[in-house]
C-alpha cells in the first residue's frame, strides 16, 4: 500500500505514482489513452459541476468502474488533479495554458481563478498571449490588467495590432484593444 505523500523537509508533496494504484478514497478508474488513475467520484463532483453530471448524472458513466477520458493528455491532465486533490501544483508559464484548457473543460472555476491569478503576477509570459488566454478563457480581470499596460502606450497598441496573435483575438477583445488608442 504506497502513501499518497512523501515528505521532504516536513513539507508533503505528491507522490508522482499516487493515481496509479486503488487507494481507501478511489472508487473509479479514469482511463486516457493505455494510462490508468484512480480517483474518487465524490471527491471529482464537489469540484467540477461536469465530473458531477459524468458520475451522477443520467449518463452512461454513472454506473462504470472505469470512465474512458479522450482528447485530453494524461500528465496534462495529472497536473490537474494533483492541483485538485493537494491544492498545489507548480503553475508556471509551461503549464498555465494545459492548465486553464482543462479547468475550462470540466469547469474547476478553482483552477480557472489560481491560474488567471497566476497570469496577472507573470513577468515571463508576454502581454499578447496573456491578452489570448484572457480572450479564450473568459479572463476579466487579465483582460482588464492587460489592457491597461496599453492605456499609457500607444506604440503598443500599435505592435499588438499589426502582430500574427493579432487575427485570433475575438471581436469584442479587437474593440477593445482599439478603444485604448
Amino acid at each position: 500500500h504506497a502513501n499518497m505523500y512523501t515528505s521532504l523537509r516536513g513539507v508533503s508533496i505528491a507522490d508522482p505514482d499516487m493515481f496509479s494504484l486503488p487507494n481507501r478514497q478511489s472508487n473509479v478508474i479514469i482511463k486516457i489513452g493505455d494510462k490508468k488513475l484512480h480517483v474518487s467520484k465524490e471527491f471529482l463532483a464537489l469540484q467540477s459541476p461536469v465530473f458531477d453530471a459524468m458520475f451522477f448524472g443520467n449518463f452512461a458513466e454513472k454506473d462504470k468502474e472505469e470512465v474512458e477520458i479522450k482528447d485530453v493528455v494524461y500528465e496534462e491532465f495529472l497536473d490537474l488533479l494533483h492541483l485538485l486533490y493537494l491544492g498545489t501544483v507548480d503553475i508556471t508559464d509551461n503549464t498555465v495554458p494545459h492548465l486553464l484548457k482543462l479547468a475550462d473543460q470540466f469547469q474547476v472555476e478553482r483552477v480557472v481563478k489560481e491560474a488567471e491569478k497566476y497570469l496577472m503576477q507573470s513577468e515571463g509570459f508576454e502581454e499578447v498571449k496573456k491578452l489570448l488566454l484572457a480572450d479564450q478563457y473568459r479572463l476579466t480581470s487579465l483582460k482588464d490588467h492587460c489592457l491597461k499596460s496599453f492605456e499609457s502606450d500607444a506604440c503598443l497598441v500599435e505592435k499588438l495590432k499589426s502582430s500574427t496573435e493579432y487575427d485570433e483575438f475575438s471581436g469584442e477583445m479587437k474593440a477593445a484593444i482599439c478603444d485604448r488608442i
